[in-house]
């Protein structure tokens, strides 16, 4: 009887200690994911090619298409060449215009 009693509890213990790692491993990810985000949420300096419509920004460096969520910010500088300061969604890569400013020179 001792040997069950002993087992069971053997058994609880180390159900206990896999629930514990489990819970702490899914907080860790929620917390690293919370980093990304705010991470990705400051504000991130691109130059770089508006279209013709003020819709899109093609970023120099990589070359990717960028969708604007506030076109208006870009009012006056279609297919032109700019700096701005924006802030990248990093779910769905949409771009907000914080400010645009002269092209850097080269």
């Amino acid at each position: 009887m001792k040997k069950l009693m002993l087992g069971f509890l053997a058994l609880t213990l180390a159900l206990w200690v896999v629930a514990g790692t489990q819970a702490s491993a899914q907080s860790g990810n929620q917390q690293s994911q919370t980093d990304q985000n705010q991470a990705s949420s400051k504000p991130g300096e691109m130059a770089g090619n508006v279209s013709s419509n003020g819709k899109t920004f093609t970023n120099d460096k990589d070359s990717k298409d960028y969708k604007v969520d506030n076109p208006d910010a870009l009012k006056g500088h279609e297919g032109q060449h700019v700096a701005i300061i924006v802030h990248v969604d990093p779910d769905t890569g949409v771009i907000h215009i914080m400010q645009v400013e002269a092209p850097p020179q080269p």
